[in-house]
């Protein structure tokens, strides 16, 4: 009995880390009057955590609105449009993740 060689493809699931550059914006004193942005992360009963979140924060402060935007890819980092939504349009943002 002769052994045949077998050749493997060996693949690397993960992605380069992303260079963390970030500054953390100054937090509000108030959050009345204050737009609130709501990220989902796309998993599952994250959406659902991010609404009752912001019914708890409701029962506190009045609003003077709230964008609900979902970043569709929990593995990666939002897309560069929504980010540029959320700053454009939110004083505040709330990110949440599920499952």
């Amino acid at each position: 009995m002769v052994a045949e060689a077998t050749t493997f493809k060996l693949l690397d699931p993960t992605v380069e880390a992303i260079p963390d550059h970030t500054i953390l914006a100054a937090r509000p004193d108030d959050l009345n009057g204050k737009v609130v942005g709501l990220l989902s992360n796309s998993k599952r009963n994250a959406d659902k955590l991010l609404h009752d979140i912001y019914a708890l924060l409701q029962d506190t402060y009045e609003f003077d609105g709230f964008v609900f935007l979902d970043k569709g890819d929990a593995s990666r980092p939002a897309p560069k449009e929504i980010m540029d939504e959320l700053l454009e349009k939110c004083d505040v943002v709330i990110t949440a993740t599920g499952d």
